[in-house]
């Protein structure tokens, strides 16, 4: 089940209201001196990791390392700093719940600029392919609808693949070579589009050698069944 977008900001808004009591009770626990060092080390550890975390892996939840490092170096003072004011009884709870209703109150203020928006529309072929290509380079696949998937299907199905049917089993004989080598997810999702394409041009072109190959079992090398 999908959580409503006003809920998700409504409920990060009085976390980050909560966050910041917590971390000024941790500042008033502490000393602005103490509290200085201690931020100051924590993000000169944090910020070296996540920035190696984010280049050797293939995705990473956030873009900013340092973000990651402010937010541990906040996260480290603000939970003795609100188990120190939660301490404190009633008055804590009252003040940490005040200062989330502030939060709430100046996000529901602020103009709503954060809504999430459909990637800007780039024809490629007078299609959403080029859409879809380019948010894949910066965050993986989209969910598209069933109508966007049925005029992707046609856009593709009107393109005519520059290929020959030799230079076809060529670059199916390669995608057998890429998965036997141990491809990442990354490039096994591209190998399966690669060969869907491969499969259609296949049958459009060569029907009774395409099911022949299939009757066979569908070898490595299509050509024998394909090719004149």
């Amino acid at each position: 089940m999908r959580v409503p977008l006003w809920l998700r900001r409504t409920a990060v808004a009085a976390g980050v209201g909560i966050g910041t009591s917590g971390l000024l009770a941790g500042v008033i626990m502490l000393g602005p001196l103490a509290s200085s060092i201690l931020l100051a080390v924590v993000l000169a550890l944090i910020w070296p990791l996540a920035a190696v975390i984010k280049y050797l892996a293939d995705e990473t939840p956030y873009q900013s390392p340092l973000l990651v490092a402010a937010a541990a170096a906040g996260a480290v003072l603000a939970v003795p700093g609100l188990i120190r004011l939660l301490s404190w009884g009633a008055l804590g709870f009252v003040i940490a719940m005040i200062a989330a209703v502030i939060f709430v109150l100046v996000d529901l203020a602020l103009p709503d600029t954060r809504r999430e928006r459909r990637p800007r529309r780039r024809r490629l072929g007078g299609g959403r392919l080029g859409r879809r290509r380019r948010d894949a380079e910066y965050g993986g696949l989209m969910k598209l609808t069933h109508a966007e998937h049925l005029e992707d299907e046609k856009l593709i199905a009107s393109l005519q693949c520059p290929l020959t049917i030799e230079e076809l089993c060529g670059v199916w004989g390669e995608t057998t070579t890429t998965l036997a080598q141990g491809a990442g997810p990354r490039d096994r999702q591209a190998v399966a589009e690669v060969r869907r394409i491969c499969l259609d041009e296949f049958e459009r072109r060569n029907p009774d050698g395409f099911q022949r190959w299939l009757d066979a079992g569908a070898p490595a090398d299509p050509g024998v069944y394909l090719l004149p």
